[in-house]
């Protein structure tokens, strides 16, 4: 019964953090880095994308919609 009781505890629990996650904006932003061949459009402004491909051999592209 304890077993039961801990199975359904954990079935909410996780049903109620999946309701809260919500999609995050982490594709939406207006500059992209590329980093091998990988693009990662979350970026605000040129300035922080820059600053995340700071020593990684990236480069920044404005995300064309």
């Amino acid at each position: 019964m304890r077993q039961l009781i801990l199975v359904a505890a954990a079935i909410v629990a996780t049903l109620g953090l999946t309701a809260l996650a919500t999609p995050g904006n982490a594709q939406g932003g207006k500059w992209c880095s590329n980093i091998h061949h990988t693009l990662n459009c979350m970026y605000a402004t040129h300035e922080q994308c820059r600053a995340s491909v700071s020593g990684r051999a990236g480069t920044c592209v404005r995300r064309h919609r």
